[in-house]
């Protein structure tokens, strides 16, 4: 058998949902980097649904979405205690799951790139090519206009998007401050689990934890630095940290 390949964005938070998910469960398998544009030639290669990341192709297989991956390394593990996802806790990990990806992270995206992508590219393309092939690399900076062109009209980017998908994102963060205030240590249950592990990812971008394998890297806007230190004291960014703090495997 091959060790299982996972096509990534260094800087995408589903794409850190997916690594953690495999890093959690010991999965070993390799990681490759593509660069925007390229990736979508590759995921039609491959024979994916979509064009978008993370990908998994494991034992003749194509495994597309952070959703899907996790839900494939869990049925992975022989193990049961570290499954991600137990029986008895699958509905209600689903359920926050399901707003989580549909709302934060899709909005959490949208705010950062709409002021970054549009108005200071020049902080984000280092986060697309720090991990890429010379190859991959040349031909990225190469297409970088036409890329961030494409990136801007695909994503809706624009400083009106961006107010949007703040104020939708700071509704996002008072429901996650109140689901933390019954002083839960978990979202479900009494156990680390893929409800958290989603939190934890697609809230990354505004706690920025150093455990994250990029963030620590990741040069702000100034618009979005101000919102990020004013959003630093809520018990959500603190609740992230910590997960990162203690559940979060060595990224490879």
């Amino acid at each position: 058998m091959t060790r299982p390949i996972l096509y990534v964005f260094a800087i995408s938070h589903y794409c850190e949902k997916a690594r953690w998910a495999l890093d959690s469960l010991a999965v070993d398998y390799e990681l490759r980097h593509l660069a925007p544009g390229l990736h979508g030639l590759i995921a039609k290669r491959l024979g994916a649904p979509g064009s978008s990341l993370p990908l998994l192709v494991a034992d003749g297989r194509v495994v597309h979405g952070s959703g899907a991956i996790l839900e494939w390394a869990d049925a992975a593990t022989t193990n049961d205690s570290m499954r991600l996802c137990p029986d008895a806790m699958r509905e209600e990990c689903r359920l926050l799951e399901q707003r989580l990806d549909d709302v934060a992270g899709v909005h959490a995206r949208r705010y950062y790139y709409s002021e970054a992508l549009v108005e200071h590219p020049q902080t984000v393309r280092p986060m697309f090519t720090r991990d890429l092939s010379f190859g991959q690399g040349l031909l990225l900076r190469a297409a970088w206009g036409r890329v961030r062109a494409l990136m801007i009209r695909a994503m809706d980017l624009g400083f009106e998007q961006g107010q949007q998908s703040k104020q939708i994102l700071e509704q996002e963060l008072d429901w996650f401050d109140g689901l933390l205030s019954d002083g839960r240590r978990f979202l479900v249950g009494d156990r680390f689990s893929r409800a958290d592990l989603t939190a934890a990812s697609l809230l990354a971008p505004i706690a920025l934890p150093p455990e994250h394998p990029t963030y620590g890297r990741l040069e702000l806007p100034p618009r979005a630095r101000a919102d990020l230190a004013r959003w630093s004291d809520r018990p959500t960014t603190g609740w992230v940290r910590e997960i990162y703090r203690t559940h979060r495997p060595r990224a490879k």
